[in-house]
C-alpha cells in the first residue's frame, strides 16, 4: 500500500505541470515528423534525374517506365525526344532513354540487343547505373516474352501465351528467382535495405532522445536527497528500498507513456513491427538503469546534468546514432559494443534481435540493482 502511495505521489509531482507533460508527448512527434520530411526532401534531391521518352505511346515502353519509377535511386521524368536532348545540353538530367520501334515484338522473341538508346549529358557520371536499372526491366519483359512464346508455339493452347507470361512475371516478385539472401555479423541485408530510407537516422535520434529524457526524469534521486524527503519518509516507516523502487516504477511508467506516441509513429509501416517495438522497450529499460545508476553517483544536479549530456553525446557518437563509426575501424567497432545505442540500432536491422534484447535487458537490470545498492547504503542528508 505504501509503495502504491509513493507511485501515485511521483505521478502527481511529474504531472503537476500539465503543460510540461503535454510538451513531452507532442514535441517528439513534431520533431520526428519534421526530420522525416526533411530527410525525404533531401533524398529526392539526391536521386539521379533521368528522362524517359515514349513518343509512340507504346504500352510496353510505358510498363518499363512505370517500373523504373519505382526505383528509389532514380527521379524519372517523361518528355519528348527534342525536350530531352535540350535538357541534357543544360545538364538538367543525367541521361535520356529512348526505345527502339516495335519493342513489344522484339521482347516477345526474347531479343534485347540494341533496344535501348542512351543519350548522356555532358557532365553525366551515373549513366552506367541508369543503363543497368533500365536494362534489368527490359530483360525481365524479354524473359517473360521468350518463355511465353516458347510454350505457346510448343503446345498452342488457348490463351496460353497470356497465362505463361503472367506466371513468368510473377516469379520476379517479391524478389527474382535465385536471389541470394545472406547475413553479415547477424544483420540481415534485406532488413538493412528496408531501413535505409532514412529510418535508421530517425531511430538514431530516437535513441538520443530516450536517453536524455531518462536522465531528465531521474533527477528525483538528487531532489529527494537534497530536500530531505528521503529522510522524512524513512521516519514514517518507509524503507529506502521501497521508496527507491516505488519512485522508479512510477517514473518508468510515465516514461513509457510519453514515448509511446513517437515510437508508434516511427514503427508504423514495418513488417517486423513487434520485433522493433520490443527492441525499443528493451533500450528504454537499459536507459532507465543507466540514468538511475548515474543519478545515485551524484549529489549536485548541475554536475549530474552535465555528465548526462556528455554521456549521451559520447555514447551516441560511438554507438552509431548519427553515423556508423564502427565501419571505419575495428577499435571503434569494439568501443561501439559498450554503448546501448549500438545494441538498439543493430537489433533494429537484425533478422534475429534476441541477443541484442537480452543484452539491453541485463544492462538495465544490472545497473538498477547497482543503483539500488548505492542508494540504500549511502547516507541521506538534509
Amino acid at each position: 500500500m505504501r509503495m502504491w502511495h509513493i507511485i501515485l505521489t511521483r505521478w502527481k509531482l511529474i504531472l503537476s505541470n500539465r503543460w510540461q507533460f503535454v510538451f513531452m508527448l507532442i514535441l517528439p512527434l513534431v520533431v520526428f515528423w519534421t526530420a522525416e520530411q526533411l530527410l525525404k526532401q533531401g533524398s529526392d534531391e539526391l536521386k539521379v534525374p533521368v528522362i524517359m521518352v515514349n513518343e509512340e505511346n507504346d504500352e510496353t515502353v510505358q510498363t518499363i517506365i512505370e517500373r523504373v519509377k519505382q526505383n528509389k535511386t532514380l527521379r524519372v521524368m517523361e518528355h519528348s525526344k527534342t525536350t530531352a536532348l535540350e535538357m541534357l545540353e543544360r545538364n538538367q538530367a543525367e541521361a535520356a532513354v529512348l526505345f527502339t520501334k516495335n519493342l513489344a515484338e522484339q521482347l516477345k522473341q526474347g531479343k534485347i540487343k540494341n533496344v535501348i538508346h542512351l543519350y548522356e549529358a555532358p557532365n553525366a557520371i551515373s549513366t552506367g547505373l541508369i543503363e543497368e536499372f533500365v536494362a534489368s526491366e527490359v530483360i525481365r519483359l524479354a524473359s517473360n516474352g521468350k518463355a511465353a512464346t516458347y510454350l505457346d508455339e510448343e503446345f498452342n493452347g488457348d490463351k496460353l501465351y497470356e497465362y505463361a507470361w503472367k506466371y513468368t512475371d510473377q516469379q520476379w516478385e517479391p524478389q527474382p528467382l535465385m536471389t541470394v539472401s545472406y547475413e553479415l555479423d547477424g544483420q540481415s541485408v534485406a532488413a538493412e535495405k528496408q531501413s535505409s530510407d532514412g529510418s535508421t537516422l530517425l531511430f538514431g535520434l530516437l535513441s538520443i532522445y530516450i536517453l536524455l529524457i531518462n536522465f531528465y526524469l531521474q533527477d528525483w534521486v538528487l531532489t529527494e536527497r537534497r530536500s530531505g524527503i528521503a529522510s522524512r519518509t524513512r521516519m514514517l516507516g518507509v524503507s529506502k528500498l521501497t521508496r527507491y523502487i516505488s519512485n522508479l516504477v512510477g517514473t518508468s511508467f510515465l516514461l513509457l507513456l510519453t514515448l509511446l506516441p513517437v515510437s508508434l509513429y516511427l514503427l508504423i509501416g514495418f513488417t517486423d513491427f513487434f520485433q522493433k517495438g520490443w527492441m525499443i522497450a528493451g533500450y528504454l529499460f537499459a536507459c532507465i538503469g543507466i540514468s538511475f545508476f548515474i543519478a545515485n553517483l551524484f549529489t549536485e544536479k548541475m554536475f549530474y546534468h552535465l555528465t548526462a549530456v556528455a554521456f549521451t553525446i559520447v555514447t551516441g557518437i560511438l554507438g552509431g546514432s548519427f553515423i556508423k563509426l564502427e565501419e571505419f575501424s575495428g577499435r571503434l567497432m569494439l568501443a561501439a559494443e559498450y554503448t546501448p545505442q549500438h545494441w538498439l540500432l543493430s537489433g533494429l536491422i537484425s533478422s534475429d534481435s534476441g541477443t541484442n534484447l537480452y543484452i539491453l535487458f541485463f544492462i538495465g537490470l544490472g545497473l538498477i540493482i547497482f543503483g539500488l545498492g548505492i542508494g540504500v547504503v549511502r547516507h541521506d542528508r538534509n
